[in-house]
């Protein structure tokens, strides 16, 4: 009797140890959607595939050059190197991002736009979950907006200044963003650079339903440490920075996919805009 348990108890282990191998069958080894050395042979196509396709703000499966695993910080910091660029892979669900190396007869630009552009994503990156800087400033309105207004609320703020045209460019869309979600526990705070007479100049024939901070320099350079406009934060109620874009359509996907902040119309989307130069836009001189 003990002799034919052990003899069953054999042969389950054997048919379990057979069914489970059948059952993990040999990893698939992910293809690119581009073709890589087509793409980083010019730097116009390269930029308008990073600009376009690739979102290092959004959620994806970061991999290095062997196809293991990162974490999204060390992918992000090899990017600073200037030594690879992300590219999207082929996948049944989640975005998967792949570092592949630049080769020596890419252009050679390529290396620093994606130093350059890897740096603010690292930064914004390590900002998540931070507390947003105490400050106090007075609305073109005269109200006053401080740190304490940031509680309580979603807030979207966005940088920017006049002579900045893709700033100027995405605000018909951001003012669709703010009718959408106006009924939402949403606010949308501007901080500007220029001081408040021009800006109430322009503002006269330029539509904005942010609420607009004249000249915060030094909240934006000084304390946030941000220098390409526009850049867009979104704070949490507790006054914690939760993302950080520097587009507005990567603004937009979150906000609708994000569940706090879900509006019943979602048919507000930024229009693609033209390729922008390849170093952040900066403000001038």
């Amino acid at each position: 009797m003990k002799k034919s348990f052990y003899l069953l108890f054999i042969l389950l282990s054997i048919l379990s140890c057979k069914q489970n191998t059948e059952e993990k069958p040999e990893p698939v080894e992910l293809q690119p959607m581009v073709s890589v050395d087509e793409l980083m042979a010019d730097h116009v196509n390269w930029w308008a595939y990073q600009y376009y396709d690739i979102s290092l703000s959004s959620n994806f499966k970061p991999l290095d050059t062997n196809s293991n695993a990162l974490s999204k910080e060390k992918f992000l910091t090899k990017l600073t190197s200037g030594e690879y660029v992300p590219i999207e892979m082929k996948a049944d669900s989640a975005k998967v991002y792949k570092l592949y190396e630049i080769p020596a007869t890419a252009d050679k630009s390529i290396k620093e736009t994606i130093k350059s552009l890897a740096a603010s994503e690292l930064h914004f990156f390590k900002m998540e979950g931070t507390d947003f800087p105490d400050f106090e400033a007075t609305s073109l309105e005269d109200k006053m907006v401080n740190s304490s207004s940031l509680k309580g609320k979603t807030t979207v703020l966005k940088t920017w200044f006049i002579a900045c045209k893709p700033c100027v460019a995405e605000m018909p869309v951001l003012n669709k963003v703010v009718d959408k979600y106006q009924k939402e526990d949403v606010q949308f705070i501007s901080l500007a650079l220029d001081k408040a007479p021009q800006l109430k100049t322009f503002l006269e024939s330029q539509e904005f339903k942010y609420t607009v901070l004249p000249e915060q320099k030094d909240l934006i350079q000084n304390e946030l440490k941000l220098n390409a406009y526009p850049t867009h934060l979104v704070i949490d109620k507790s006054g914690k920075i939760e993302k950080v874009f520097s587009k507005g359509t990567d603004l937009i996907a979150y906000l609708e996919n994000h569940t706090a902040l879900k509006a019943q119309d979602h048919n507000s989307k930024l229009p693609p805009p033209p390729p922008p130069p390849p170093a952040p836009v900066k403000e001038s001189a």
